[in-house]
């Protein structure tokens, strides 16, 4: 009896003392998980998706200026909430834009594509646009969190159109992705993207 007892609350006392030691590498590999990216590469057409102008905008510049494509389309069909309580009415396409242009991206190499209030809607915007463009090569841009999820999104339907996707993903700017645990920021975001993860799963 007091082996059975001993035992009983020693191993959950054991694997609680084993998860505490261990707990930033298992939360650095919940992150590392979610993070899924190919390298940049020269593309016909770089897309960034709706969401995070600033982050995603950033990282699209610099793909932008490092030669590694000459044109960009923003997508996106959502109005944001806390614009339109300044009365501001502009979609994520359009906000995505204008953080390009502030970074010195010119308004010639930029397309809008205001189509698409998730993800999977965004990815069928875009595969339209790529079949009636004839694009065969294209990078999307997203936050790093978001990668692996994307990739699962674009990678196979545009595979069967013939169509080569490279998936980059753009780092925070609110928190740092290997320490998103001393963040809210970081904490709402993983958080997030492992409930879409399992809706899109299902879905």
């Amino acid at each position: 009896m007091y082996k059975k007892l001993l035992l009983f609350i020693g191993i959950p006392v054991f694997v609680l003392l084993l998860l505490f030691l261990f707990r930033f590498s298992l939360m650095r590999g919940a992150a590392n998980f979610l993070i899924c990216e190919d390298s940049t590469a020269p593309s016909q057409m770089l897309f960034v998706l709706s969401g995070a102008p600033t982050e995603r905008s950033a990282k699209a510049t610099e793909i932008y200026k490092n030669g590694f494509c000459k044109k960009l389309v923003c997508t996106g069909a959502n109005h944001p909430q806390d614009f339109a309580a300044l009365g501001i009415d502009l979609t994520e396409a359009q906000l995505t834009k204008n953080a390009l242009i502030k970074l010195t991206v010119p308004d010639s190499a930029i397309t809008l594509l205001e189509e698409g209030t998730s993800t999977m809607e965004e990815s069928d915007a875009i595969l339209k646009y790529c079949t009636d463009k004839k694009l065969n090569s294209i990078q999307i841009v997203s936050s790093k969190f978001h990668t692996r999820r994307v990739r699962s999104v674009f990678k196979e339907k545009f595979a069967e159109k013939n169509i080569e996707v490279k998936i980059i993903g753009a780092p925070s700017t609110g928190y740092e992705e290997n320490k998103w645990w001393e963040s809210e920021y970081g904490l709402i975001a993983l958080n997030n993207e492992y409930v879409k993860l399992i809706y899109y799963l299902f879905k």
